[in-house]
């Protein structure tokens, strides 16, 4: 996995800056912009695994970017479901100290099994979000290799693409996270400096914060070519065309 190709290659595009601030301007308007982003970020995916490196691909096809987008998501809920059936319960169970608040010490037992009990299920929840984790640019990949929403949701398929390229997996979304930590550290601590300047620093720190925008988009693009390269890898399987 070349990480310094995925770090930089958006900037080899002639009209990155142009890009990237539209995506940025794209990413404001709710629940589309989240969901166009993320179609976006499959097409880069999609283009890496194609030889497609330069340029970016432009915003033109904005409406394609959303239903990809889109049912990315939905087969991402599809295996969130498990996550959902273990954590909703959990109102329930603290219900129980409540129902019995005027029978003795029979609160104090019952908060005591409910303490237990929500230990229990977030160990339970923490491991399987960790699997969505790793889940995540697997569901991408196989997306971007059909482009129908069934690809995610061959479990069989999915869950042996993992176990083959666990490691290269794990590696990727590392990669987003630690360059996702590194640059919004920097700009806060310049926001900071910025801050401790009476009115104009005041203004800068608060100009930047706008940056934060563009950075998400760049993001999005970084983590479409790791899992681009993950996905020509020569182990990986070819999803079938057929269903949805």
């Amino acid at each position: 996995m070349d990480v310094g190709k995925a770090v930089g290659f958006v900037f080899e595009d002639e009209q990155w800056v142009s890009k990237i601030l539209l995506g940025a301007i794209i990413g404001l308007i709710p629940i589309f912009g989240s969901l166009a982003l993320t179609g976006y970020g499959i097409t880069v995916l999609r283009n890496v695994r194609q030889g497609i490196g330069r340029p970016l691909p432009g915003w033109d096809r904005v409406g394609d970017y959303f239903v990809d987008g889109l049912l990315f998501w939905v087969a991402l809920l599809v295996y969130s479901i498990p996550l959902l059936i273990l954590t909703c319960p959990l109102v329930f169970v603290w219900l129980l100290p409540l129902a019995v608040a005027d029978h003795g010490d029979l609160p104090a037992v019952f908060g005591g099994l409910a303490g237990i009990i929500s230990a229990g299920v977030s160990c339970l929840a923490f491991l399987y979000a960790l699997l969505l984790w790793v889940l995540y640019p697997v569901l991408q990949i196989r997306y971007a290799e059909a482009g129908k929403l069934a690809a995610g949701l061959r479990f069989g398929e999915v869950f042996r693409f993992l176990s083959t390229h666990i490691g290269q997996v794990v590696v990727a979304q590392l990669v987003v996270w630690a360059a996702a930590i590194i640059v919004s550290t920097g700009l806060s601590v310049v926001m900071g400096v910025f801050g401790l300047i009476p009115v104009c620093g005041w203004v800068i720190a608060a100009l930047l914060g706008f940056a934060f925008l563009p950075v998400s988009v760049w993001l999005m693009v970084l983590a479409g070519h790791l899992y681009g390269q993950i996905g020509i890898q020569p182990t990986a399987e070819p999803a079938s065309l057929g269903g949805l």
